[in-house]
């Protein structure tokens, strides 16, 4: 019986080992990862070097298919690729995969998410902007649609204010935006990044620096 006792308390803390081993590896995985994304220029980040990211963070996920934070990551990728295609076609593929992606990390999830809605209201906004005069029909429903989904879910969250005050923002003033309309926007994403805190170091925490970057320009 002793024996027996001795074995399952070592296979336990041997399973035990093992597990919080696999959680290390797979934090420093995604820990490099997302250093090497915000490490890239973004005023103009290297294609090749971000499509390298973003497979990485395939890699991840492939080797974690219960985590969501690596499609999500994958697919935010892949929307930033979206954005600095060269070619409406190229745009579009990102994107497309983009789309993709975030739905795996949805299903992963298995209940609504903020951080997933709001990189899905990114998507939507990047494809309207590949092409405008045919797009911001369908995709501006889709962007209002995910933003406020996303509010219902996590009203705090400071990259929903973010993502609208950038839509109002790059919005010709004729059409309902510009910088005036964007600044309430902004002062209200800059207050909630101020309280922010992300649940761990690998958890979504971008749109600070481009917040302030914007609210900067409303002030000139």
């Amino acid at each position: 019986m002793m024996k027996k006792t001795m074995f399952t308390i070592f296979a336990f803390a041997f399973s035990v080992c093992v597990v919080l081993a696999q959680n290390e590896k797979y934090s420093q995985a995604m820990t490099a990862s997302i250093q090497a994304l915000n490490g890239l220029d973004k005023t103009k980040p290297d294609p090749k070097a971000l499509q390298d990211i973003a497979n990485q963070f395939e890699r991840i996920a492939a080797a974690e298919p219960k985590e969501w934070l690596p499609k999500y990551y994958a697919g935010y990728s892949n929307v930033i690729l979206g954005f600095i295609g060269t070619g409406l076609d190229e745009k579009d593929k990102y994107l497309e995969k983009a789309s993709a992606l975030l739905k795996d990390a949805e299903a992963i999830a298995g209940k609504p998410n903020d951080e997933i809605l709001v990189m899905q209201a990114f998507q939507s906004q990047i494809h309207l902007a590949a092409d405008a005069t045919n797009r911001w029909e369908a995709d501006g429903a889709k962007f209002v649609e995910y933003v406020a989904s996303a509010k219902k879910v996590n009203a705090e969250n400071p990259r929903i204010y973010y993502l609208e005050a950038s839509s109002a923002f790059f919005t010709p003033e004729e059409f309902g935006g510009g910088k005036k309309a964007a600044k309430p926007l902004l002062e209200k994403a800059s207050q909630k990044f101020a309280a922010f805190k992300p649940e761990t170091n690998i958890h979504p925490d971008w749109g600070k620096s481009e917040t302030e970057w914007m609210l900067a320009q409303t002030n000139q």
